[in-house]
């Protein structure tokens, strides 16, 4: 695959670029952005939710919300995901509640998972949702909205000796695995048929907290508070250092949020703490690019699978929006 006009250009050793600029920015909200999610049916759609619980669905083409959830949570909304089959919206929200969205905004299924934390909810295909349950920390759930009882399954870590805190983050992959990242370091996975716990990696040695992570191409990839970001394999269901590179070094501590291209996995996208946006090469850890717009912590990114537009949602109360890498771009150079 050619690189798009602008990676060319940063490689050159020439006079130092200007920093990039996004294609535009969304600046409407009321208060910090949490999460963000291009609509799986249609590349023009992105939800957004915020700090005050409610939820917007923006026309990127005419800049402009068509569909506003106002107070659909009473808390900060932590995840948005969507269940593709009938185009439903989940979001997930510090206040415990799971709810299910039609495309007209009804709240049409809801569920109390009496959990508190910084986690985000994610699907197992087809309609399965999974988020963290219960005053027990470490406990996660595989819920079915279909269901009187929605609990289908349970995913606990072996040792119920070790404190492993709060669940930071999760991810489902492949529709094979659930990979947890906890307060105290620790990531563990998960068979998602058998629920068993496969392994577990200590990822900080001090026992801090991995306050980021995507999984994509069999390889995780973990942010913390510091300024290292933690590449790690799951091959023959072993977790292990990756061998192209281990770790990426920041200039500044403080991992907000990771996202991977989920086409190809080539590109990772990392949010840190100092509010800045850096673009990296997956097969060797190479840092590409830095965008330094907000003026506060990037919350969530996403790529948008079709056209490959970045979005990044900040506390700064603003959406960015980023052709920098995508397929037009790549068709021109």
């Amino acid at each position: 695959m050619n690189e798009s006009l602008f990676f060319q250009n940063m490689a050159k050793n020439h006079i130092p670029l200007p920093p990039p600029l996004p294609t535009f920015v969304l600046r409407s909200f009321s208060s910090g952005v949490t999460c963000l999610k291009y609509d799986l049916t249609d590349s023009l759609r992105l939800y957004t939710a915020d700090q005050q619980g409610s939820v917007y669905l923006y026309n990127l083409r005419t800049r402009l919300p068509i569909l506003s959830l106002i107070n659909a949570h009473t808390s900060t909304i932590l995840g948005l995901s969507q269940l593709i089959e009938n185009n439903k919206l989940i979001t997930f929200s510090k206040d415990g509640f799971v709810k299910i969205w039609n495309e007209n905004g009804q709240c049409q299924w809801d569920y109390q998972t009496n959990h508190c934390s910084f986690s985000n909810c994610d699907i197992i295909s087809p309609n399965l949702i999974v988020v963290p349950i219960g005053n027990e920390n470490s406990t996660i759930a595989a819920l079915d909205y279909q269901c009187s009882n929605p609990i289908i399954k349970k995913f606990q870590p072996i040792s119920t000796d070790i404190n492993n805190g709060m669940i930071m983050k999760l991810r489902v992959f492949d529709n094979r695995w659930l990979f947890v990242a906890y307060e105290n370091g620790s990531l563990k996975v998960f068979d998602i048929i058998t629920t068993k716990q496969l392994d577990t990696y200590q990822v900080t040695s001090d026992h801090e907290p991995i306050t980021a992570m995507d999984v994509i191409c069999n390889t995780c990839l973990c942010g913390t508070t510091k300024s290292d970001l933690i590449s790690l394999d799951f091959l023959s269901l072993k977790l292990q250092p990756t061998s192209t590179f281990r770790q990426i070094d920041m200039a500044n501590p403080g991992t907000s949020f990771i996202r991977c291209r989920p086409d190809d996995g080539k590109l990772i996208a990392v949010a840190g703490w100092d509010s800045r946006i850096r673009l990296f090469r997956r097969e060797t850890g190479k840092q590409l690019a830095m965008f330094d717009l907000h003026r506060q912590q990037v919350n969530s990114i996403d790529f948008d699978y079709h056209t490959r537009q970045m979005a990044c949602a900040s506390e700064d109360r603003t959406v960015s929006i980023w052709d920098v890498y995508n397929n037009k771009q790549e068709t021109k150079s």
